[in-house]
């Protein structure tokens, strides 16, 4: 990790570049910490950066700010600017199952999924939407499972998912994914990276809950320079 002095930024390899995060994080509910680093002019890290930024500290556990990041996730919530749309079973072309969406909308302080433009961008090919069908594998599983789960690997990436698999094995316990199985009616929800305190420890990749309150933290992104 490059630490860039001044107003402090961490540089951390991503994918086949580098993302740089503005330090300290933010702090807060989920939609105060989205209109923070809005307000900031700084970019909403998705699920894939969060990743790298983790994986980047587990490197070098004991570094200054590392051991802060690796804090962060043991004691808190890393929020993951990656939004969940799940749909019921249907006649509609798009349904029983979850949509992903980089960096979706967000209206007082909730996030805003409109089924009907997400579904337009999938058939766009749009890279920042992604339609996994219920029946991936949700609760406890080993980190190989949870490296090569669909929705995993639709929300992290190839990269991210591999992260995140070798993340989980630095715990005591086998990674949880918090998700549904099915649903009844269209579900909104966040995503999150944390740790579960049950048994002694685990990685939870949450994209189950809408937790409110001040648990929460991200860092935010520095755009990138064209």
């Amino acid at each position: 990790m490059e630490v860039i002095e001044g107003k402090t930024y961490l540089k951390v390899p991503h994918e086949s570049s580098f993302v740089k995060f503005q330090h300290p994080p933010f702090r807060g509910t989920y939609g105060s910490v989205a209109e923070a680093i809005d307000k900031e002019g700084l970019k909403r890290p998705n699920s894939a950066e969060t990743a790298s930024l983790v994986y980047d500290a587990f490197k070098n556990p004991r570094g200054k700010h590392e051991s802060k990041i690796i804090k962060i996730l043991k004691d808190a919530w890393f929020w993951e600017f990656n939004g969940n749309l799940y749909l019921p079973k249907s006649n509609e072309e798009v349904s029983n199952g979850v949509i992903l969406e980089n960096n979706p909308e967000f209206a007082n302080g909730k996030l805003v999924m409109d089924k009907s433009s997400l579904i337009k961008r999938l058939h766009e090919d749009d890279s920042n939407v992604k339609f996994v069908p219920f029946g991936f594998k949700t609760g406890e599983q080993t980190s190989r499972e949870l490296g090569k789960n669909p929705y995993v690997v639709a929300r992290y990436g190839k990269e991210g998912t591999e992260k995140i698999a070798e993340i989980s094995g630095k715990f005591k316990i086998n990674p949880y994914l918090w998700s549904f199985d099915s649903v009844d009616e269209e579900k909104v929800r966040m995503s999150a990276l944390l740790r579960y305190w049950g048994l002694g420890g685990r990685l939870g990749v949450d994209g189950y809950d809408w937790v409110d309150g001040d648990i929460g933290r991200s860092f935010g992104v520095c755009p990138q320079k064209k």
